[in-house]
């Protein structure tokens, strides 16, 4: 790599629904916070309990970790007394970092607290002055009506006030390449951070494509299928795969990554380590 900076890097997770879930969780903190990256983000569930399991693992997040914790929050399935309880909740934890999410309302109701995710914007901005990110799709949000239609309501909800936006995950250099220069084209001048997804298990990232409108390259399918019964060669594979779309994006100026962990470790964290981040030096004091 010939570039001259360490790219930043921060870490997506998903609440825990079981013990075994909750200790996963906390050992890949433990790992990955050791790159001291710039922040960990909390995804956040559909309904109730969920939502709350969300919530309370953003909060044990906070006080635990040095690293800052950025709550996710959707206005899907939601009204506008509920949400401000929740950012109220996550105020008074001492978290000022979210993600401003649509979410997708479940069955026919097609219920949002907000007509929009601007307006959610500046609701969020009312409360308080939080650090908010937003999504971005590098090859169109499914639902939008065209790819220009998508890049200015990105223009529009960075300009409500959002101060960056996390891509969905791609596998394709040239389609967040692309995007970025349209995205500069029309005006947008706040960082457009890349959503990258190592590949743990190829038939659900084959089905999490389909749903968000990822196009896989047509060499993946061949490719790890012929490493379906070899664990360390796929992962070789996909440590390679993800290392070499990263450093072509280093290449071109790109200098942060967001990482969408599935809850575990070790690729992130090899990844992490390829593209240049450094452990850090845990300071314990000895006992005299």
């Amino acid at each position: 790599m010939t570039q001259n900076f360490k790219p930043k890097f921060s870490y997506e997770f998903f609440p825990p629904r079981s013990l075994p879930m909750q200790c996963r969780l906390w050992r890949a903190m433990g790992q990955l916070e050791r790159l001291s990256p710039e922040f960990f983000s909390m995804t956040y569930g559909a309904l109730g309990s969920s939502q709350q399991v969300s919530v309370d693992t953003a909060i044990s997040m906070h006080k635990e970790s040095p690293i800052p914790v950025a709550a996710h929050l959707t206005h899907a399935d939601s009204n506008a007394k509920g949400l401000a309880a929740v950012v109220q909740q996550l105020k008074r934890a001492g978290i000022n970092r979210l993600v401003a999410l649509r979410g997708d309302a479940t069955g026919d109701s097609q219920n949002y607290a907000y007509e929009s995710t601007i307006e959610f914007i500046h609701a969020l901005n009312e409360f308080a002055e939080f650090d908010i990110s937003v999504a971005a799709y590098p090859e169109v949000h499914p639902q939008a009506k065209s790819a220009e239609q998508d890049l200015q309501h990105l223009k529009a909800k960075l300009d409500a006030g959002a101060n960056r936006a996390l891509t969905q995950f791609f596998f394709d250099s040239e389609a967040f390449l692309r995007f970025r220069d349209r995205a500069q084209a029309v005006g947008i001048d706040k960082p457009i951070v890349p959503g990258i997804l190592p590949i743990h298990d190829f038939d659900k990232v084959k089905s999490f494509a389909s749903r968000c409108g990822t196009r896989l390259p047509e060499y993946l399918q061949p490719a790890f299928g012929r490493c379906r019964n070899d664990p360390q060669a796929s992962y070789n594979l996909s440590l390679d795969l993800t290392v070499a779309l990263c450093e072509t994006l280093l290449s071109e100026g790109v200098e942060q990554f967001h990482l969408y962990t599935l809850n575990q470790t070790d690729m992130c964290l090899d990844v992490s380590l390829a593209l240049g981040a450094e452990i850090s030096a845990r300071k314990e004091q000895v006992a005299a």
